[in-house]
């Protein structure tokens, strides 16, 4: 019989982890549609907002364990060592916010509700912020659990959605294509042009309100 590997055992806890994980993820999806249902009912007819839940897959929970070792590689002599419940976004929400100015707004409503949750914001390449990360718990519902919910433009979040696909599931003969330089170049250009085009219309907005 073939021994059990690292990533075997994490299989096992993920499917184990998984009812629990589904409920976190409602959990909080639904938490964050009452939170920011007072500024969904004052929306103009341009501006959008869109909440997304998603349960992190058991192959991108080991991948994301790999990233964080030295070398991408687990130590076999040392499996205790790793666990599921070490990633942060298990369970996670997406708040997809348009226009621009529309972020600040949600953001602070949120952290009213998840003042105690860790920030961890997203920065594009000339330092600014992309998308603002934060990951907690939510103890009537699992008290080992994190989640994680994030605010973003909604530009770049349908973005995002289609470049994970496109380069952290890729097809077998794309293999590498999400470490190449220059599809990281391509990458950082369209976010700082559709960060710019909400940026703009935002202006545009406001000088002509």
């Amino acid at each position: 019989m073939r021994p059990r590997t690292i990533e075997d055992c994490l299989r096992e806890e993920y499917f184990d982890l998984l009812p629990e994980i589904r409920r976190v993820a409602w959990q909080l999806e639904t938490e964050i549609r009452f939170h920011t249902l007072p500024i969904v009912r004052t929306l103009n007819p341009y501006e959008q907002l869109a909440v997304k839940s998603r349960v992190k897959e058991c192959e991108s929970a080991i991948k994301a364990l790999q990233r964080r070792q030295e070398g991408r590689i687990f130590d076999p002599d040392h499996p205790e060592e790793y666990s599921m419940l070490n990633l942060p976004d298990l369970a996670g929400v997406r708040v997809l916010v348009f226009p621009h100015n529309r972020l600040i707004g949600v953001d602070n409503e949120l952290r009213r509700r998840f003042a105690d949750w860790m920030p961890d914001p997203v920065f594009d390449e000339n330092g600014s912020v992309l998308a603002r990360t934060y990951s907690g718990h939510l103890p009537e519902v699992s008290s080992r659990l994190r989640a994680e919910y994030q605010v973003v433009p909604m530009l770049i979040g349908y973005f995002w959605e289609v470049e994970h696909s496109a380069l952290y599931k890729p097809d077998p003969s794309l293999r590498g294509v999400s470490e190449s330089a220059e599809m990281k170049r391509l990458k950082a250009e369209v976010e700082t042009a559709l960060s710019r085009f909400e940026a703009g219309f935002g202006d545009f907005v406001r000088d002509n309100n």
